[in-house]
């Protein structure tokens, strides 16, 4: 009997791809943030192709995944640990709501909601979430239908940021809401039935390492990145 473990090695694929995308992005964030770099670029698409592909990723292998208490609680435990580690070792870009913390609500929703996404038809599904993301992109910025309706200021007197909502003095130094980015998940969700994979034997490739691995990577990379140029440049 072959015991070998069977894997996702395309999805493993390009959650390393991704990983590696992102561990450049914060390397040239420290660099020009922390350094006194100045690259004279603007890395902002490059930053939304990371969180999009991450998030995309993400929705598509809840499929492939049937413990998501469990996943809520390591996430929520991972969250909690980068607000306080962001806060102590720079208040100003304290992360407060991150990528992470949207996954674990990510993965709280999913739980409540999973039964009846079923019986939703996968195209209206897709077409729908899509329609979602696009058009409310920046709600956190004030406005939706690209910028052309501007959602009410009361909106925003609460604060409800981790919605999309956030108050006129509200910052997260790394931020990812709810609201567009659940829309986003729920298209990787969907896209489940018009794009498919096939399990094989678990790739040994550097890549696919890193993306059976990336939720470990992605909680150590900035301290490693931030004590190695912290030790190359103690000698300038």
């Amino acid at each position: 009997m072959d015991t070998r473990k069977k894997r996702y090695n395309a999805i493993d694929f390009l959650r390393g791809f991704t990983i590696i995308n992102m561990i450049i992005f914060h390397g040239l964030f420290d660099l020009e943030n922390f350094y006194g770099f100045n690259f004279n670029h603007d890395f902002y698409y490059y930053q939304q192709y990371i969180c999009i592909s991450f998030i995309l990723i993400s929705g598509y292998s809840t499929h492939f995944s049937n413990n998501f208490k469990k996943k809520f609680l390591i996430l929520t435990g991972l969250s909690i640990l980068i607000t306080l580690g962001s806060y102590i070792f720079s208040r100003e870009d304290a992360i407060y709501f991150g990528i992470i913390h949207f996954f674990a609500a990510a993965s709280l929703i999913h739980m409540l909601l999973k039964n009846y996404l079923k019986k939703i038809n996968p195209r209206l599904g897709l077409i729908l979430n899509t329609l979602l993301f696009v058009t409310l992109k920046k709600i956190y910025y004030g406005s939706i239908f690209f910028g052309k309706v501007l959602v009410p200021k009361s909106f925003y007197n609460l604060n409800l940021f981790f919605l999309g909502l956030p108050s006129e003095n509200f910052y997260s130094g790394d931020y990812f809401p709810i609201i567009p980015w659940i829309f986003l998940f729920y298209m990787g969700y969907f896209l489940f039935d018009f794009v498919k994979f096939t399990k094989k034997e678990a790739s040994p490739g550097f890549i696919n390492v890193m993306g059976r691995h990336s939720l470990l990577i992605y909680f150590l990379h900035q301290i490693i990145l931030i004590g190695v140029f912290s030790l190359i440049f103690s000698f300038n």
